[in-house]
C-alpha cells in the first residue's frame, strides 16, 4: 500500500498511533443519505508505524487500487485519507476514525440436542473485534452449532434527535449489512450484550476492566 505523508502545502504529519481506523460509519451514513460512499477502508497500523490493509474481521487483504495520502487530523483519533484517482489528481477525502478494541463471548446451541432433550451450547471466548464496525464469527466448521457473526458499531449520527450509542448486532453468514438483531448502550458504557435464546454474547471494551 503506498503511504505517502506529505501533500503541496501540508506541514508534515507525526507518525499516526498503533491501532485499527476505518471510514466505515461515514460510508454507512453516505448510504443512507443515497450519496455516492467512499470506498470502505479498515488499516491496521502497527507500534513501528507500518500500515496494512484489513478487512472488518482483521484479516489482511490486497492494498486498495489508488494511492492513499494520510494526515492526522484531531489527534490519535481520527485521520484523513485522500484518495487519488487513476487521473493521479487529489479528488477525494474520507475520514477514518480511530477503533476501540473489544474482547467478546458467544454461545449458540448445536444443531443436536443432548440425551435428555436439552440444548447443548457452543461456547467461544476470546473473541476480538472492534467498535468501528468490527467483526468476529464464531460456530460453523466442525462446532456443530451454526455460525454466528458478532458486529459492534460506536455509532455517531450526523444529524437528527438521536443519541450516539454503542451498538452490538447479530449477523447470519451471507447477509452481511441485514442484522437478525441488535442491542445498544451508552456510547461510554464497559460492556455490552445480548439474549435472542438461539444465541447469546457479550463484548467487553478493552482496558475498561
Amino acid at each position: 500500500m503506498s503511504i505517502v505523508l506529505l501533500l503541496a502545502g501540508v506541514s508534515p504529519v507525526a507518525p499516526i498511533p498503533p491501532g485499527i481506523y476505518t471510514n466505515e460509519e461515514e460510508v454507512y451514513f453516505a448510504k443512507e443519505a443515497k450519496r455516492a460512499p467512499p470506498p470502505v477502508i479498515f488499516i491496521d497500523v502497527d507500534a513501528a508505524g507500518k500500515i496494512k490493509p484489513v478487512d472488518p474481521f482483521g484479516r489482511p487483504v490486497a492494498p486498495a487500487p489508488y494511492r492513499t495520502h494520510i494526515l492526522r487530523d484531531g489527534g490519535a483519533r481520527i485521520i484523513w485519507a485522500y484518495a487519488v484517482d487513476s487521473a493521479t489528481r487529489l479528488d477525494k477525502a474520507t475520514e477514518l476514525r480511530r477503533a476501540r478494541t473489544a474482547t467478546c463471548w458467544g454461545a449458540v446451541p448445536k444443531a443436536v440436542r443432548k440425551a435428555d432433550g436439552s440444548d447443548d451450547w457452543y461456547g467461544a471466548r476470546e473473541l476480538k473485534l472492534h467498535d468501528q464496525g468490527g467483526r468476529v464469527a464464531f460456530g460453523g466448521g466442525t462446532t456443530g452449532a451454526p455460525e454466528v457473526i458478532l458486529r459492534v458499531r460506536n455509532v455517531v449520527w450526523p444529524s437528527g434527535p438521536s443519541r450516539p450509542s454503542l451498538v452490538l448486532y447479530v449477523h447470519k453468514p451471507g447477509s452481511p449489512d441485514r442484522a437478525e438483531a441488535y442491542s445498544w448502550a451508552d456510547p461510554g458504557a464497559k460492556r455490552i450484550g445480548i439474549n435472542l435464546r438461539w444465541m447469546q454474547a457479550s463484548c467487553t471494551i478493552d482496558g475498561t476492566e
